[in-house]
């Protein structure tokens, strides 16, 4: 009876308990390297794919990749019909091609970088909390994607409208260096997708026994004033309309983490 007491108590021994720091960093680094190459093929695999495959073989056809029928949507979408985009350098808009392929290869490569990052942490779980992973890659796509789409539809169409706005009454022609315009969207929309999953990040560090269940409850005001200084940097939007619009959704997430967290915790506290 004891030995079966015993061998159960080494195997709910957390496998991370037996790795030095060496171990963590040669497995953090290998982990890296898939979600750089994942991230970096599946970008340019996909980025640069013929939107009209069968024009390839009419050989008066013209090759446009998926990124050009992408910059197309966006401008639609995003810039306002009275402004024009130029190109203000000779790699501008090449530099645009690959940064796009990088944006797709991490939105395609998201569900990876969920598993990626879980599979590291979880050698410190116990087996009875290693069942969470599904929830939590669930978890961080779906904040990652709303990320997306919020920025999208919401917040970026306001910011141009803003930025315009600012650019005609100081008597200037709405010029926008095409550049310019793309890494905006590029920077809103990867540092909204990152931003609202921060909830679902800190409850797992919470599972995981990082942070303590009450940590996150009594650092309300430090997380959003960062939340607001992150926002202010991100966006290029002189007022604060666009970092109120962002912040609103943030706090609703951030409650409910606290809530989720103080569960965990009681969870936690009743299998010690």
């Amino acid at each position: 009876m004891q030995n079966n007491q015993a061998g159960t108590q080494i195997s709910d021994t957390p496998e991370r308990e037996r790795m030095n720091f060496w171990d963590h960093l040669d497995e953090f680094l290998s982990r890296m390297r898939i979600v750089f190459i994942t991230v970096i093929v599946s970008g340019l695999f996909i980025g640069f794919f013929p939107a009209n495959p069968k024009g390839l073989l009419d050989p008066s056809g013209t090759y446009e990749p998926i990124i050009a029928v992408i910059m197309h949507r966006i401008r639609y979408d995003i810039l306002p019909s009275e402004a024009t985009l130029i190109a203000g350098g000779l790699m501008d808009t090449a530099y645009i091609y690959v940064a796009l392929a990088f944006l797709i290869g991490i939105a395609v490569s998201s569900p990876l970088i969920a598993y990626q990052l879980f599979a590291f942490i979880t050698p410190a779980l116990y087996p009875s909390e290693k069942k969470h992973i599904s929830k939590f890659v669930a978890g961080f796509m779906v904040l990652f994607v709303f990320g997306i789409v919020m920025a999208y539809l919401a917040i970026l169409p306001l910011t141009m409208r803003i930025i315009l706005w600012f650019i005609k009454s100081g008597g200037a022609e709405p010029l926008i260096n095409i550049k310019d315009f793309y890494a905006m969207v590029i920077t809103l929309t990867i540092g909204s997708g990152l931003l609202y999953t921060v909830p679902v990040i800190l409850v797992l560090l919470v599972q995981v026994g990082i942070l303590p269940a009450n940590f996150i409850e009594g650092k309300r005001k430090i997380v959003y004033v960062a939340i607001l200084v992150v926002t202010a940097v991100i966006t290029p939007d002189p007022t604060i309309v666009t970092d109120i619009i962002i912040l609103v959704p943030f706090i609703i997430l951030f409650e409910s983490a606290v809530l989720v967290a103080k569960r965990v915790g009681k969870n936690k506290e009743s299998l010690v």
